[in-house]
């Protein structure tokens, strides 16, 4: 991985369908916390019924505040993208949420996943814009593999800027992240 600095640096963390980013995003997320830094954005957990991913919440990192996202079943006045129903609310509230965190500054935005939905024009793609214009010196993204070329393409992230979540430990992604935070806030000291 690069040392360069971007303005606005975005890192994706990827792995597999199902293969622990939210689990290593949420381990993530409470390790820079302990080591100071403000972090924003949501998580998205998943909920399983016999072993099959029925469903996802939204949680905000910042307050714990918790909503029912999509369920593999179909629910009224939800929306149907492949074989998930997605809570409108949900959404709305994400994008709230990210707006709420970055009148604290954050050092860090996590959106938890950018994905399909994404790609087609919906989702968390108005998030997305929002953060692109704002100040928040990283964004944090997880992303599938199946998916990871075209989200950088379509948002033009280097290589360098990758996580794979079974090759790089926790600990120096934390640093990576803290030496990027660092290395911006200096930036912003001598303009």
């Amino acid at each position: 991985m690069s040392n360069a600095v971007q303005v606005r640096t975005i890192l994706l963390i990827t792995g597999p369908v199902q293969g622990g980013k939210t689990t290593f995003l949420t381990e993530l997320v409470e390790l820079l916390k302990k080591k100071g830094l403000r972090v924003g954005g949501f998580l998205c957990p998943g909920s399983f019924d016999s072993d099959k991913r029925s469903g996802f919440y939204l949680k905000n990192i910042g307050t714990g505040a918790e909503l029912p996202m999509a369920s593999d079943r179909e629910v009224s006045d939800w929306v149907k993208f492949r074989r998930f129903w997605f809570n409108p609310d949900a959404f709305n509230r994400g994008m709230k949420w990210i707006q709420a965190s970055l009148v604290q500054e954050p050092d860090v935005v996590v959106i938890d996943e950018v994905g399909p939905m994404e790609l087609e024009g919906s989702g968390w793609l108005e998030s997305i814009e929002l953060l692109q214009t704002s100040s928040v010196p990283l964004q944090l993204w997880s992303v599938r593999e199946t998916i990871l070329d075209q989200v950088m393409q379509r948002w033009n992230i280097s290589p360098d800027h990758l996580i794979h979540i079974y090759k790089t430990e926790l600990s120096q992604v934390a640093e990576l992240i803290i030496g990027i935070e660092k290395a911006y806030r200096e930036s912003k000291h001598i303009q």
